[in-house]
């Protein structure tokens, strides 16, 4: 599989009582350990959140959305690329910058004890 980082796909959303789908932004490149099959996205929602990281009509290189779009990088998962359902296109190499960097934010590196 290429390096398909930035790419928004739709697909299972987990942890849901009903059968939901989602927009995920695809974070990971051709350095994840099964790049051939799976990739490290996080979820995509149309609900302002103090955190989500807003996308603009300009930070689509390809496809966009109709309605209000935010990264929620907070919401990491991985996904195979056999259960996305359909592409909604591509965003700016910023805008996934800003989501990494957001991500790193919440995982820090433990202290020395």
């Amino acid at each position: 599989m290429s390096d398909r980082q930035g790419e928004v796909w739709w697909g299972p959303a987990p942890h849901k009582s009903d059968p939901a789908y989602r927009p995920w932004l695809i974070v990971s490149g051709d350095a994840h350990p099964f790049s051939a099959v799976e990739c490290l996205v996080v979820g995509m929602t149309t609900t302002e959140h103090p955190d989500g990281i807003a996308v603009t009509d300009e930070d689509w290189i390809r496809g966009g959305s109709d309605v209000a779009a935010y990264v929620s990088p907070w919401y990491a998962t991985t996904i195979k690329y056999r259960d996305f359902d359909d592409q909604q296109g591509e965003l700016a190499p910023e805008v996934v910058r800003k989501t990494v960097d957001a991500l790193h934010r919440y995982t820090p590196r433990p202290t020395e004890a």
